[in-house]
């Protein structure tokens, strides 16, 4: 005779000394002994779990079921381990079939809502995570996750008020803390969302996301000092974390240090050699240090990676502009719109290359286009203006350059630009005015203007190229 218990209990002993294959040795054994124990084949499926063997963890919570039928828990455990296994739509299956035994069972609402929302049916996660927290308005987990679907749905109010509610239910919930803060950088609150990475940290000081996340709002507010001591710590707790590293390169960009930003894009890319965004930030580490040929070669790998890379297209626009290739730059721009065709500034930009390849009229193309999409871009109305003053149509130039004013009060080259304009349609006292505040703007203490040279032939001066995007 033997002692059921007993056995169980050896087991679960393996268990939690985490020594799961004799655990299962043991499990196993029970189950010989006693083909019907319910408990024997739950902890044998749990230990399989433990070490990755999930179709044999299926096929104990399947055994439950051929003498118990009706057990919503054999259903709910099957489902999880066809959510580990790669299985998503038979996990729905179970967890379904595990709410139409016990409706009111949270868990089952939760998890088959985190299975929708890994296949993208967010409408149906929503719906499960409201039927989660009906049937447990505490919690956390369920408001969690849910506040997740509001922030894919831009939502961000919402989100935050989910978080706190999880926070509520549970005061030291990591993912609640981190959540909100990522939230709360969505709504520029920096400082509260450091206060949250805070939190984490203090909760569990090994958590490098935390020290990553808040690594970011302290670039993100341009404190480099700070985030280059988070990007530190991240990297001290996994030395392999590819977004650590590149995070951190663009610290050192921005504080002068190319080499350095090399040296973290170089092992970014050596971890994972097809990761585009390592390769767009090693370019403008290698464009910062006067490597040209470098950096354009890396933006195109980046593309090559990655075709809808548009950061990298962009940056390859403006090499090709500044080196006289226009021809490819303009194609850079197109590339550009074929991925966001609502994209204002490739739309200006392409235009600075049209202005600049003399192709007058595509090029106010492109800037009335810019223009409809963002009516207060400033730069647009700016090299509009130039266009249609040297297509000789000076009022509406005028009109540009004045539009360009208004949006941005002290953009002196608006103000030299019309001053020119005015005078070439005779209007000198427009013209001296303009000069003056020129001169106001710029305190100009050796170039005080008693009256206006005539400027002649226009000249074309578009705004200059931007910088590489980063």
């Amino acid at each position: 005779m033997f002692d059921e218990k007993e056995i169980l209990n050896l087991g679960l002993d393996y268990v939690r000394r985490k020594e799961y294959d004799q655990a299962i040795v043991i499990f196993s054994r029970l189950i010989e002994l006693s083909p019907k124990c319910s408990q024997a084949y739950y902890c044998c499926g749990n230990a399989c779990e433990m070490l990755g063997k999930f179709s044999q963890a299926i096929e104990c919570y399947s055994s439950v079921l051929k003498y118990s039928p009706n057990e919503s828990i054999a259903y709910y455990n099957r489902g999880c381990a066809y959510m580990k296994y790669g299985e998503p739509q038979k996990a729905i299956h179970e967890f379904t079939q595990a709410i139409q035994l016990k409706p009111d069972d949270s868990k089952s609402w939760y998890n088959r809502g985190m299975v929708h929302f890994s296949l993208g049916n967010i409408d149906a996660a929503f719906d499960d995570y409201n039927q989660a927290i009906a049937c447990d308005a505490n919690d956390a987990d369920a408001y969690v996750a849910r506040g997740l679907v509001h922030i894919v749905r831009k939502n961000v109010d919402a989100a935050i008020e989910d978080y706190d509610r999880a926070i509520e239910c549970d005061p030291d919930h990591l993912k609640a803390h981190g959540n909100r803060g990522n939230a709360l950088e969505m709504k520029e609150m920096f400082a509260e969302a450091i206060r949250e990475y805070n939190v984490v940290i203090t909760l569990n000081a090994e958590d490098h996301r935390a020290y990553m996340n808040r690594g970011y709002v302290h670039f993100t507010t341009k404190n480099y000092e700070e985030a280059l001591a988070d990007y530190a710590k991240a990297l001290e707790l996994s030395p392999s974390n590819v977004k650590s590293l590149c995070c951190r390169g663009s610290v050192y960009i921005k504080l002068n240090k190319n080499r350095r930003a090399l040296e973290d894009f170089d092992r970014a890319i050596e971890l994972t050699p097809k990761n585009g965004e390592a390769f767009l930030n090693r370019g403008q580490a290698k464009l910062a240090i006067g490597d040209t040929d470098g950096a354009l070669a890396d933006f195109n790998e980046a593309i090559r990676i990655d075709p809808a890379n548009t950061k990298a297209w962009y940056n390859c626009g403006v090499i090709h502009a500044k080196t006289g290739d226009f021809a490819e730059a303009i194609n850079d721009y197109t590339e550009v719109l074929k991925h966001v065709p609502d994209d204002s500034q490739a739309y200006c930009y392409r235009g600075v290359v049209h202005t600049r390849m003399g192709d007058m009229d595509d090029a106010l193309r492109d800037y009335d286009r810019s223009l409809e999409i963002a009516p207060d871009y400033a730069i647009a109305w700016y090299n509009r203006g130039l266009v249609l003053r040297f297509q000789g149509h000076y009022q509406e130039a005028i009109d540009s350059f004045s539009n360009a004013i208004r949006l941005s009060p002290e953009y002196i080259p608006a103000y030299q630009n019309r001053a020119v304009t005015y005078d070439m349609l005779g209007n000198r006292e427009e013209a001296e005015s303009d000069l003056t505040t020129v001169d106001d703007l710029e305190k100009i203490k050796n170039a005080k203007h008693t009256a206006l040279v005539s400027p002649g032939k226009a000249k074309i001066s578009p705004e200059v190229l931007p910088e590489p995007q980063s």
